[in-house]
C-alpha cells in the first residue's frame, strides 16, 4: 500500500497541471470561505472541533481577520491533500473527455 506522499506524488507525475490547478482553486476557496466566515462572525475554534485533524486551539483570536483565515486554511492541508489525490484522476478523465468532444 503506498503512503499518501507517494500517492500525492503520482497524482501529480501522472496529471501534473491538473492536480496543480484543482489543489490551488481549492487553497484560495478555502482561504475565501474562511475570511468571509471569519468576517462574518463565526467562531472558527468551536467549529474545528467537530472536525477531525483540524487543531485551531493555538490560534490567536485577536489576529487580523486575513491571518486567521490562512491560519485556518493551512489546518485543512490535509484534507485538501486528500481530496486532491482522490478526485484529480476522476477530474482528468471528465477533461479528457471533454477535449476529445471538442476535437470532433
Amino acid at each position: 500500500m503506498a503512503s499518501n506522499t507517494q500517492r500525492a506524488k503520482q497524482v501529480l507525475k501522472r496529471h501534473g497541471r491538473t492536480a496543480f490547478f484543482f489543489h490551488s482553486t481549492v487553497f484560495v476557496s478555502t482561504l475565501a470561505s474562511s475570511y468571509v466566515a471569519i468576517s462574518h462572525g463565526v467562531d472558527l475554534q468551536a467549529l474545528a472541533k467537530h472536525v477531525p485533524f483540524v487543531d485551531l486551539t493555538k490560534l490567536d483570536p485577536d489576529a487580523g481577520t486575513l491571518a486567521l483565515a490562512y491560519l485556518s486554511t493551512l489546518a485543512t492541508g490535509p484534507v485538501r491533500g486528500a481530496l486532491t489525490i482522490a478526485a484529480t484522476p476522476l477530474l482528468a478523465r471528465v477533461l479528457a473527455r471533454t477535449r476529445q468532444l471538442h476535437k470532433k
